[in-house]
């Protein structure tokens, strides 16, 4: 399951909002890409989350290995929760 999104933070997702974005996403029991362009990043990396770069107004997508959608939501959630989308 992905579903897209656009960056809204004023910062992009600089150091302290892609760390926070880590350590969440390494909490969930499933694999959660980040795509942006034609990377694709393993959003459980932060070295992968930095090296995108993503600034504000960037579309990028968020991929689940999961079929429960529950799981996107969880994401979904986090994302409208700390401001970035």
């Amino acid at each position: 399951m992905e579903k897209e999104y656009i960056l809204i933070a004023e910062q992009g997702l600089h150091a302290r909002p892609a760390t926070n974005f880590v350590r969440f996403i390494s909490s969930l029991p499933y694999s959660v890409y980040l795509i942006y362009k034609d990377f694709v990043a393993d959003a459980k990396s932060i070295m992968a989350i930095m090296s995108i770069g993503l600034s504000k107004d960037s579309v990028f997508k968020i991929r689940i290995e999961s079929e429960n959608p529950d799981h996107l939501k969880q994401v979904d959630q986090y994302l409208k929760e700390n401001h970035l989308v």
